[in-house]
């Protein structure tokens, strides 16, 4: 049987000459430090990948903290300074936005790291989280939050439930 977030057999996420690839929910208890344990897939991904150390972020007001390894986090900036849309001045006042909004979090060998105060008192995070795997990053969510947006989008998804389940049994 294959763990939460694999694919085809690869838990691991992470294919010779590519980036780490996060998949899969799972739900943890949050310690009474604010300690979190990124799960054991997740963690191994970011082990593999050896793509540097993480950043832990919130965008403006978003529900969820975003976990980046510095490697994904660095393309975002280069996306961002590479974006014909932006002039020059708007390229430096965005990147040095979102460097402001990261923190560098390091977890320790069991994957357990402390959320930050002012985020997980802004976030209402409780006794439980959710992480959530974003492809390129994490989400961290508080757990009856994210059960909401669960039901919301399963909701939402309902009238096409019928071809969404011939895609995926093709």
């Amino acid at each position: 049987m294959n763990e939460p977030g694999a694919i085809n057999g690869e838990a691991r996420g992470v294919q010779p000459g590519s980036r780490a690839t996060f998949y899969g929910v799972a739900y943890h208890k949050v310690s009474g430090r604010n300690q979190v344990a990124i799960p054991k897939h997740m963690k191994r991904t970011i082990d593999e990948a050896q793509e540097g150390p993480l950043l832990l972020m919130r965008w403006q007001n978003e529900s969820f903290l975003r976990l980046y390894t510095k490697k994904q986090f660095d393309k975002k900036l280069d996306e961002v300074k590479d974006n014909p849309a932006l002039t020059n001045e708007q390229k430096a006042m965005a990147v040095s936005l979102i460097a402001r909004a990261a923190e560098p979090v390091e977890p320790d060998s069991q994957g357990r790291f402390v959320l930050p105060g002012k985020w997980s008192d802004a976030l209402a995070i409780g006794e439980e989280v959710a992480f959530c795997g974003a492809f390129t990053y994490i989400e961290i969510w508080p757990a009856e939050k994210r059960r909401d947006v669960e039901r919301a989008e399963q909701e939402k998804l309902a009238p096409v439930s019928e071809q969404l389940t011939s895609i995926l049994n093709l």
